[in-house]
């Protein structure tokens, strides 16, 4: 298994209410994307629901999409992830998504995890196990 370390920025972040419950709470969906660097090299899109039980916490479920360059290999793969943030901090659980894995990717599987401030570079650390063969799409 492979213990990769990388870095992604959000450069862009679209919310959007989808159902407000009380004056504090409501439901709302994320679009976002931004660049991944360090081990992995490329680009990730985000797509969440978001849980806001007050103005600044909550719970989020979603999937995270990881397209770039690890090594030899290249190619895409999904990531499902589920977390909880409050004003400062963000925490979050990752999982490969069974079978999403494309060109160098095909076959990936593995976990991973991150903890990041609000607004800063998301440090994330995979575990990732791949195939033996290098396959390109």
């Amino acid at each position: 298994m492979a213990k990769i370390k990388c870095t992604y920025k959000v450069e862009e972040w679209k919310e959007e209410t989808a159902k407000e419950l009380s004056k504090t709470s409501k439901v709302v969906s994320v679009r976002a994307h931004g660049p991944v660097s360090g081990e992995i090299v490329g680009q990730v899109n985000m797509f969440y629901l978001l849980a806001y039980v007050t103005e600044k916490d909550g719970k989020y479920s979603g999937y995270t999409q990881v397209s770039g360059r690890y090594g030899s290999r290249e190619g895409t793969f999904l990531v499902e992830e589920h977390g909880v943030f409050d004003a400062q901090t963000v925490r979050s659980s990752m999982i490969v998504v069974p079978g999403s894995g494309t060109g160098g990717f095909k076959g990936v599987s593995g976990r991973g995890e991150f903890v990041t401030s609000h607004g800063n570079a998301v440090e994330c650390r995979l575990e990732l196990e791949f195939v033996e063969s290098v396959e390109q799409a």
